[in-house]
C-alpha cells in the first residue's frame, strides 16, 4: 500500500491558552488532548509504514505546514475559542486545498453546538429529548417541557459542566443550573427532558454516500418496497458499526448522582463498568444501527464519528443524545477504541482505518 506523509494535528492541554484560565471552571479544556493520547495516534499511523510529523494545530498552523511536503492531515484539534472552535483547524486546510481526517467544518460546528444539533435531529425525524437553549437564564419554560431536567452547556464535550446538580426537578433547581452554566461557561445552557435508563454508545468507521443512508423518514416511506432496506445493505459495505458500548455507572461515587460528569470522564474513568457488546436484543441492535447511521448522515460525518444514547426505561425507546465526529481515541480509554476493539479492530487498524477512509474519499487510494 502507499505510504504518505502525514500531518498529525492536535491541541494539547499544556498548550491551552493562559489568558484568564484562573477564571474557568477546572474542566475548562476537559476535551484537549495529552501527550499520550497523540503519541499513541502516531505510533499506530507510523506502524501503518506512514512519515509523521507531529504540531499544534494554533493559529500559526498554515506557517507550520508549509515547510513539509504533506500529503493529509490527521485532525484531532478541538480548537480553544469560539462555538466553532472544532471547525477552525479544518477551515485553514480547505483554504489551502489539504485533505484531512474526519468531518468538515460544517459538520464539527453544528455538532458542537448541542441544541442546532438536535433541531437537525428533529428535521430528520430521528428521537431525541425535548429541550430549551437558555440564553440569560430568565427566558419562560417551552410548554411541554416536563421535569426532570437535564442542563449543560450547550457548546461543550467530555462532560464539560456535568455535575451532579445537572439533573433539575423544580423550577428553583433549573434556574441556579442555567445561570450557573451561562456564567461559568459563557454560553447558551441547554435544557432537555432527562431520560432514565441505560446509557449506550455507537461507534462508526468509514464513509456514508448520503443518498443510501437510512434515514428514519425514509424507512417510514418505504411501504414495503425496499427501498431503506436496500439502502443500508448498500451502505454496509462502506460504514462499519461498532457494537454497542454500554457504560455502567453504578461504581462510580454517589456524589457524582449516578451521571457520566466531567468529574468520571476526566479523573475517574476507570472506575466505571464498560460494556461492550452492551447486551441489548437483536432488535434492540438494529434499531441502534439504523438510528446510529442515519444521524451520521444527517450530520454529514465522514470517517468516524460517536453517537450516544440513552435508552427510555419507560418505554424501551433509545433516544439520541449527542453526535460527536471528532470522538476521542487514546488508547485503552475511549470509547469508540474499546467498541472498535470488541468487534475485532485492534487500535492501529482503527487509526489506519479512519486514515484510510479518508484517503479513499479524497480519491487518494
Amino acid at each position: 500500500m502507499k505510504k504518505f506523509t502525514i500531518a498529525l494535528l492536535y491541541n494539547l492541554k499544556i498548550n491551552a491558552p493562559k489568558d484568564g484560565n484562573g477564571e474557568k471552571p477546572w474542566d475548562a479544556w476537559n476535551e484537549l488532548d495529552n501527550e499520550k493520547s497523540v503519541g499513541g495516534i502516531e505510533r499506530a499511523l507510523r506502524a501503518g509504514g506512514h512519515e509523521v510529523i507531529g504540531m499544534e494545530g494554533d493559529a500559526n498552523l498554515l506557517q507550520k505546514l508549509s515547510h513539509y511536503k504533506i500529503d493529509i492531515a490527521f485532525n484531532t484539534c478541538e480548537g480553544h475559542r469560539g462555538g466553532s472552535r472544532e471547525s477552525q483547524a479544518p477551515a485553514m486546510l480547505d483554504q489551502i486545498g489539504m485533505p484531512y481526517t474526519g468531518s468538515g467544518v460544517m459538520a464539527l460546528a453544528l455538532a458542537l453546538d448541542k441544541p442546532m444539533t438536535k433541531r437537525i435531529l428533529r428535521f430528520h425525524h430521528l428521537p431525541t429529548p425535548p429541550f430549551q437553549t437558555f440564553f440569560t437564564g430568565n427566558e419562560p419554560l417551552a410548554a411541554g417541557l416536563d421535569y426532570p431536567l437535564f442542563v449543560k452547556p450547550s457548546r461543550e464535550g467530555s462532560g464539560m459542566g456535568v455535575t451532579a446538580k445537572s439533573v433539575c426537578r423544580n423550577a428553583r433547581e433549573l434556574r441556579e443550573q442555567v445561570r450557573y452554566i451561562i456564567q461559568a461557561y459563557h454560553e447558551p445552557a441547554l435544557a432537555e427532558e432527562f431520560i432514565e435508563g441505560r446509557e449506550l454508545t455507537m461507534g462508526l468507521l468509514g464513509n456514508a454516500p448520503w443518498h443510501l443512508a437510512p434515514r428514519a423518514d425514509e424507512s417510514r416511506k418505504a411501504n414495503g418496497n425496499g427501498r431503506a432496506r436496500n439502502g443500508l445493505k448498500a451502505l454496509k459495505e462502506t460504514l462499519r458499526v461498532f457494537p454497542p458500548l454500554e457504560v455502567d455507572l453504578s461504581p462510580v461515587p454517589a456524589e457524582e448522582g449516578g451521571l457520566y460528569t466531567s468529574v468520571v470522564k476526566g479523573k475517574l474513568y476507570e472506575v466505571p463498568k464498560y460494556l461492550c457488546p452492551a447486551p441489548v436484543s437483536k432488535a434492540m441492535r438494529a434499531q441502534l444501527d439504523k438510528l446510529s447511521v442515519a444521524a451520521f448522515n444527517a450530520l454529514e460525518c465522514f470517517d468516524f464519528a460517536r453517537i450516544d444514547f440513552r435508552i427510555d426505561q419507560k418505554t424501551g425507546a433509545p433516544l439520541i443524545l449527542e453526535v460527536n465526529p471528532l470522538a476521542g481515541l487514546q488508547e485503552g480509554i475511549s470509547d469508540i477504541v474499546m467498541a472498535a476493539e470488541a468487534d475485532g479492530v485492534d487500535y492501529v487498524a482503527l487509526i489506519n482505518g479512519i486514515l484510510n477512509a479518508a484517503l479513499q474519499r479524497y480519491g487518494m487510494i
